[in-house]
């Protein structure tokens, strides 16, 4: 290919790239309307977190964003945007020392990724997750080669951010930990292990000020929305998710970065007469990312199947740089031609993905709110069952009406403490006849979606009670959506 038609068509990539990051036009969804709920609402942080599971920098920093740019979707889902887009430099520049052409691979990877486009149009932390693992692999790979004061101020520094962004990041430190001990066995690398384990020691030290929220989190919420983690589960969600869906066409996707990721890690060097040369293990160069994104994950995996966790593909934020350097240097191991045309094909196809997920509708919320608006009494009653429904429907209800939750709540935030107990523990047939009867001449609104985890019975039989004492009228129907949802309107007889 000739340079200028080169330079071109990585430009395109790079303007492409950048607009997918804001491009999405979909309603927030549950865990985007809970973000902007906890980072905007009445009560304090730690006391919000308690109840949902999560660390507090990202709900901070979006805090201070909605204060600046206000709480529109598009504002808030432009601090993601923002986020991935400072990702992208970044992974490129921790990806030059290995050579200019995987560089350039793995950026045109990165700026064309459907897992970075995806988690870059979501109000949520896992566009910050990838920033701080690559910023983290970029300081560390510094401060070991001169640990200087500044280079070592910056490993503490990420590794805090990383303590205080999302509990799947302990996995990357300590993985991370596991490869300075073990380069600090060489003759020349003790004192440089002594002073970057300090570093990050003193980074992970900050978390002491969270340590009595992180505590009762760990005592009392889960994933309780999902059934345990299995070994294979956390393979195939991976590989759908750097694949962007899965769907076909991500499934697809996924392979091939699999399959060049691998090719990455065993390739001797770039091939010669369009012979391409392996080793039997693992090439020295590439020894450490793959051992962060293999250990890392490989933690983590085993400490959800031990504890009866959940995983979804997102928590493996935690390995995509180094999986996305990977494919890149098996890119960049194919003879000129094979190069470009794979290339091709990868942004061509992480493009598509990216373009067809940014024409998805997420969400219900937004629809039903607006049909709750259009006719709503004053003295209406609004029943979400299951309580997840809630955040992305109250986000867009304009009307003041009493809301109800099940199992509890008012729907403006879930309550993820001793979850499933409580769901099992409420009483559905009084819960619903309380509502009816504060109703009185007024409608129950009666919001729910089935599939959630814990809530076939219970919200069928709120359902099946209010049917006997209303008349029903089907106002919005369930569609297969991310987070679809119905809502039915029992006026009085």
């Amino acid at each position: 290919m000739p340079r200028s038609a080169g330079r071109v068509a990585v430009l395109l990539v790079i303007i492409t790239g950048i607009v997918l990051r804001f491009a999405t036009a979909s309603p927030l969804w549950l865990d985007e309307a809970l973000s902007v709920h906890i980072a905007t609402g009445d009560v304090s942080l730690a006391d919000a977190l308690r109840r949902d599971g999560h660390p507090a920098f990202f709900y901070l920093l979006l805090g201070w964003w909605i204060d600046v740019f206000g709480d529109g979707d598009t504002a808030v889902r432009a601090l993601s945007g923002v986020l991935s887009l400072v990702t992208v430099p970044v992974i490129w520049m921790a990806s030059r020392r290995h050579g200019r052409d995987t560089a350039i691979a793995t950026l045109l990877l990165a700026l064309s990724s459907p897992y970075l486009i995806r988690y870059a149009t979501e109000t949520r932390m896992y566009a910050l997750v990838v920033l701080v693992i690559a910023l983290g692999w970029w300081a560390l790979e510094a401060a070991w080669e001169q640990p200087t004061a500044r280079r070592l101020v910056g490993v503490a520094a990420v590794t805090a951010a990383a303590m205080h962004t999302h509990y799947w990041t302990f996995y990357a430190i300590a993985a991370a930990g596991l490869i300075v001990v073990v380069a600090g066995r060489r003759p020349d690398g003790r004192s440089k292990a002594v002073r970057v384990l300090g570093a990050m020691a003193a980074g992970a030290a900050t978390f002491v000020v969270w340590l009595e929220v992180f505590l009762d989190q760990l005592a009392e919420t889960g994933t309780p929305w999902a059934t345990r983690a299995r070994p294979t589960e956390v393979f195939i969600e991976t590989l759908q998710g750097i694949g962007g869906n899965n769907r076909f066409e991500g499934e697809s996707l996924g392979v091939l970065l699999a399959f060049l990721a691998v090719l990455g890690l065993l390739a001797i060097g770039p091939a010669r007469d369009r012979v391409l040369q392996l080793r039997s293990s693992i090439h020295p160069t590439v020894q450490v990312p793959a051992a962060a994104a293999g250990l890392g994950l490989g933690l983590g995996a085993a400490a959800a199947v031990a504890t009866g966790g959940a995983f979804e593909a997102r928590y493996a934020a935690i390995a995509i740089p180094f999986i996305l350097l990977l494919a890149g240097r098996g890119v960049a191991m194919l003879d000129t031609r094979a190069r470009v045309a794979v290339l091709t094909v990868l942004v061509l196809l992480g493009t598509a993905i990216g373009i067809d997920e940014a024409r998805r509708t997420r969400s219900q919320g937004e629809e039903v709110a607006g049909a709750i608006d259009a006719v709503v009494g004053p003295d209406d009653v609004i029943i979400f069952c299951p309580d997840q429904l809630g955040p992305a429907t109250t986000h867009y209800l304009k009307s003041d009406v009493e809301r109800r939750a099940f199992p509890g709540g008012d729907g403006f935030t879930v309550d993820w403490r001793n979850y499933l107990e409580r769901v099992a523990l409420t009483d559905s047939v009084a819960f619903a006849i309380d509502a009816h009867e504060a109703a009185g001449t007024g409608a129950v609104w009666f919001v729910s979606s089935p599939g959630y985890r814990g809530f076939d019975f219970p919200c069928g039989t709120v359902n099946a009670t209010l049917r006997e004492r209303r008349n029903p009228q089907n106002v919005v129907g369930l569609q297969e959506l991310f987070e679809g949802m119905f809502a039915i309107r029992y006026g009085t007889r």
